[in-house]
C-alpha cells in the first residue's frame, strides 16, 4: 500500500516578487500538525496523547496570512463510542490551561464530537502557553477531554516560518520587535474555469499489444521520482506485477488523457493519469497515480488513512483547456478517533472551480 502521508514534509514559498506564488506546506510533530495552503492560510491541530484513555478532542488553530491577523481557535470534543451526548450532561464546559479555569465554552447541539470556537480571550490564554509545557482540558462535572501540548510549540513556530512572522511583534512563539511590514501577504484562492470533456473512454489498449507495450513504455518514462521503483507497478498477481489496461479518454486541444490502474491496497487503490497529444506518441504529462475518479475533466483522488477512525486526504486536478490544474489538496486531521473521515479540512491547495 501507498504511503498516504509521510511524518513529515515540508515545501518551501518561492522566492519574494511582485505577485507572489505561494506553495503551500504540512508539517507533523508529536500530537500536533499544521497545514498552510496558496492562500497563505496556516491551520494548525492539536489532539490526545494515544495513551489518553478518556476521551478524543481536537483544537484547531487558524490564522490568516498578513500583518495583524488574530489566531482563531475551534474545537471537537468527542463521545467515544456514544454517537449522541445526554444534553443534561454536556451543559457547563470550561477550558483550563494548567488547571485555571478560563470560562466556559459554547458547543453546537449535542451530536459527537461537540463542535464550538473558543472566545478571544482563551485563545489568547493558550498562545500565552504555547512556548512552554501546559494543560489543555475540557471538563465539567461528566466528562473530561485533554489536548496534549506536545508539538504545539514546533507546529507554531512552522506556522510563524512560514508566514514570515519571526522575530516579529506578531510571532506566535519567538516574538521580537520587527514589525509586520514584510509578513507573507495573503493571496486569492485559485479561480480555475473547468472544460469538460469526455466522461467515457473513447478506446482501450489491453497489455501485451503493440499499441500498448509503446504507450505504456512512454507514461512509465515519466516517474517523478527515480528512486520509486514501484512506481505504477499494476496489480500483484502472485508472481509479481501486472500491469493493467490503458483506457484513453478525449480532452480538448487534440489532447488525450490516458489512464491505468497503477496500486491497490488493503484500504486504497490508485489510478495513474497522464496528459498527451492524441497522436500517442508523446510528450506525456504525469499528473498523478493516485486518482480514484475520472468524470467529464476532472480528475479526483480520495485515500483512507489508518488509525483510531478514519481519516482522508483528497486531491482534484481541473481540465482548463491546456493542462490540468490541481485545485485541491486536502486532510481531514490525524486518525485520532474523533470521528469517522475526520473533522477538519487542512489545505496546502484551495481553489474555486467554475
Amino acid at each position: 500500500m501507498k504511503t498516504i502521508l509521510s511524518a513529515c514534509s515540508l515545501l518551501v514559498v518561492s522566492s519574494w516578487g511582485l505577485a507572489q506564488d505561494i506553495q503551500g506546506i504540512k508539517f507533523f510533530h508529536q500530537n500536533w500538525e499544521v497545514y498552510c495552503s496558496n492562500t497563505g492560510t496556516c491551520r494548525a491541530a492539536g489532539y490526545q496523547q494515544d495513551e489518553w484513555t478518556g476521551l478524543p478532542a481536537s483544537l484547531l488553530l487558524t490564522r490568516n496570512a498578513g500583518a495583524k491577523q488574530p489566531v482563531h481557535a475551534e474545537f471537537a470534543l468527542a463521545g467515544g463510542d456514544q454517537e449522541i451526548f445526554p444534553k443534561q450532561k454536556i451543559k457547563n464546559i470550561h477550558f483550563y490551561l494548567n488547571g485555571k479555569d478560563w470560562g466556559v465554552i459554547a458547543v453546537d447541539g449535542a451530536d459527537s464530537p461537540l463542535m464550538g470556537k473558543l472566545s478571544a480571550t482563551q485563545v489568547n490564554a493558550l498562545l500565552q502557553h504555547s512556548a512552554q509545557n501546559v494543560e489543555i482540558s475540557f471538563k465539567n462535572a461528566h466528562y473530561t477531554w485533554q489536548i496534549s501540548d506536545a508539538g504545539l510549540t514546533a507546529t507554531l513556530m512552522k506556522m510563524d516560518d512560514f508566514q514570515k512572522r519571526m522575530g516579529t511583534v506578531g510571532a506566535l512563539v519567538k516574538k521580537g520587535k520587527l514589525d509586520e511590514s514584510k509578513v507573507l501577504m495573503p493571496q486569492p484562492k485559485l479561480v480555475i474555469k473547468q472544460v469538460k470533456t469526455a466522461n467515457k473512454p473513447y478506446l482501450t489498449l489491453q497489455p501485451k499489444t503493440q499499441h500498448y507495450t509503446a504507450l505504456h513504455t512512454l507514461l512509465m518514462a515519466t516517474n517523478p521520482d527515480s528512486k520509486d521503483e514501484d512506481f505504477c507497478d499494476g496489480i500483484y498477481n502472485g508472481d509479481g506485477a501486472e500491469a493493467q489496461p490503458i483506457e484513453l479518454y478525449k480532452l480538448s486541444n487534440n489532447k488525450v488523457l490516458a489512464t491505468t490502474l497503477c496500486w491497490r491496497g488493503a484500504y486504497n487503490e490508485g489510478y495513474g493519469a497522464w496528459v498527451l497529444d492524441q497522436s500517442l506518441k508523446g510528450p506525456v504529462t504525469y499528473v498523478t497515480q493516485s486518482a480514484s475518479d475520472i468524470d467529464s475533466g476532472m480528475i479526483s483522488s480520495a485515500q483512507k488513512g489508518r488509525g483510531i477512525g478514519d481519516c482522508w486526504s483528497s486531491d482534484e486536478w481541473v481540465w482548463d483547456g491546456q493542462m490540468f490544474v490541481h485545485t485541491q489538496e486536502m486532510w481531514t486531521g490525524m486518525c485520532k478517533g474523533l470521528a469517522a473521515g475526520g473533522v477538519w479540512e487542512l489545505n496546502q491547495i484551495e481553489a474555486v472551480v467554475k
